[in-house]
């Protein structure tokens, strides 16, 4: 009987350990992880730091799985937060505001990118008429593609035909394009003339198609200085998401930064780029790695100080709000700062 029992609590060791060993396998993790959704507002390079965390496991190391939906621009990518089908959005800091000046508790938990980057560029046809460069003033009469009606393309096309002396909605004819890689197709059937593009759709239209010229290549800091340092996109969610679930929240918070540290790194560019190749349509590596280098100095999880300032200004003069201006303590969670400044740049 004495043999009987001890085998008998042998299995039952054997059974507890086996227990254990699953519960730490592969397929259990993944089982366990806690899902996720986070909206992008458009297809381009905008969305790169959450792509990184995705591909590179930043999220699964940080227990999560996350599925990545895109959105035709910051407007419809917002509605998708404020009506709870995503948890999390990267989208234009002044989606965030302007969410917050109608009462929707939306709140930016990391900043992404602080400059814009993108271009406004002009098919080659129509610089030949011309028979010069392309200027601001020489968008007068055109029609320019951006994204949804009231996104970031849309204010900032507006903010810049304000600046350059005529009425955005008179002596140009803005046209919403569901989709930031839909724009230069856009303008190959000749239903536009220009477009408001973000990277790297400016480089592949310039440096790639060769069928567009830039107006004002605001990547390189042509332009407003207004589009320097606005906190151009952010990582948001909405107050009850983050009081219900802000160890999740910290996580996301957390793969993030882990992305951007990688993408800024010079090793990483070649497996980054490819990264980017596959998810946007293959335009190439070559074409995404000079992307990228345009625009590294912009990936940054800190909200920079003058990035209100700016995109009320952006709001208030195309007119997409009215005074008085949510403040940064109604927009931002800055309690996330420990987790920002692990970020080091190279």
């Amino acid at each position: 009987m004495r043999f009987v029992s001890s085998l008998s609590s042998a299995a039952r060791l054997l059974v507890v350990a086996a227990a254990g060993f699953a519960a730490f396998s592969p397929l259990a993790q993944a089982q366990n992880r806690t899902e996720v959704q986070i909206g992008i507002s458009n297809r381009s390079l905008l969305g790169l730091p959450v792509l990184i965390a995705e591909k590179k496991g930043f999220f699964e190391k940080e227990g999560l799985k996350v599925s990545i939906d895109y959105f035709a621009g910051g407007v419809p990518a917002t509605t998708a937060l404020i009506g709870g089908s995503v948890q999390f959005v990267d989208a234009a800091f002044d989606n965030n505001v302007r969410a917050v000046k109608t009462g929707q508790p939306v709140v930016s938990i990391a900043n992404l990118q602080t400059d814009f980057a993108g271009a406004i560029v002009v098919r080659k046809d129509v610089v030949r008429k011309l028979g010069r460069a392309p200027g601001v003033k020489d968008l007068k009469g055109l029609r320019i593609g951006t994204l949804a009606r009231g996104g970031f393309a849309d204010v900032a096309t507006r903010y810049i035909a304000t600046e350059a002396g005529f009425n955005p909605e008179k002596d140009i004819e803005l046209v919403p394009i569901r989709g930031a890689d839909r724009q230069l197709a856009a303008g190959e059937a000749n239903q536009i003339d220009a477009a408001f593009v973000m990277e790297p759709w400016n480089v592949i239209a310039v440096d790639q198609q060769k069928d567009w010229e830039y107006v004002l290549d605001l990547t390189s800091g042509q332009g407003p200085d207004l589009f320097q340092g606005l906190g151009y996109t952010t990582l948001q969610t909405t107050r009850q998401y983050l009081k219900d679930h802000r160890a999740t929240a910290e996580k996301v918070v957390r793969a993030t930064v882990a992305a951007l540290q990688y993408i800024v790194n010079p090793a990483n560019l070649d497996d980054v780029a490819k990264i980017a190749d596959a998810e946007y349509g293959k335009p190439g590596v070559d074409v995404l790695k000079k992307s990228i280098q345009r625009q590294v100095r912009t990936f940054d999880p800190h909200l920079p100080a003058q990035a209100l300032d700016k995109t009320a200004k952006l709001l208030l003069q195309s007119q997409s709000i009215t005074a008085p201006v949510p403040g940064d303590a109604e927009l931002v969670d800055r309690s996330f700062k420990p987790i920002w400044d692990t970020f080091k740049r190279p």
